[in-house]
């Protein structure tokens, strides 16, 4: 169960949102296998299984606890010092939390998970042509979300301007 413990805490992450949240999660799920593994039937992979039950919890989750936009943002604009891996990786978490839940499931589950287009319309019960388009549709959301947030952020830079190392003077 160890070696899975990364995938499961992974999926979590990045359908929730929260380290917090997705730690606790990731623990009743473990405990859930555990205590299931002999429901296991071996009609899909017990990576796919895995990431199913997973999946299921995090959704039953959100659906028990509302989490309110107010508490979202203040973790989002939350200063933080993180090595520059751990600051991509928020600021992925950050910009996952403003796509559809739709969205944050089928990137989770292709990227994290890494499960095939298959195993994932398989799972989320559609076929496979609406699984690729719904990824499609969600990546392309993706990278406009981080334009955008790029876009907004360089909107007030301005450039310093340049002199000529050689004379002090402008090019």
């Amino acid at each position: 169960m160890r070696r899975h413990e990364k995938l499961m805490f992974s999926v979590c992450l990045r359908l929730l949102g929260n380290r917090q949240d997705a730690e606790d999660i990731t623990q009743d799920v473990m405990l859930k296998i555990f205590s299931k593994l002999h429901g296991f039937e071996g009609r899909s992979s017990f990576k796919t299984w895995l990431v199913r039950v997973t999946r299921n919890a995090c959704k039953d989750w959100l659906k028990k606890r509302a989490i309110s936009k107010h508490y979202s943002e203040a973790l989002a604009n939350e200063p933080q010092e993180h090595s520059t891996v751990e600051y991509e990786e928020d600021r992925l978490i950050g910009l996952l939390k403003h796509l559809s839940p739709t969205d944050r499931e089928v990137l989770t589950l292709r990227f994290v998970a890494d499960l095939s287009l298959q195993e994932i319309a398989e799972m989320t019960e559609l076929s496979l042509s609406a699984t690729k388009m719904r990824l499609y549709r969600a990546i392309d959301r993706l990278q406009e979300l981080a334009t955008d947030t790029i876009g907004d952020y360089l909107q007030d830079y301005q450039v310093p301007e340049q002199t000529d190392n050689r004379k002090g003077e402008k090019p």
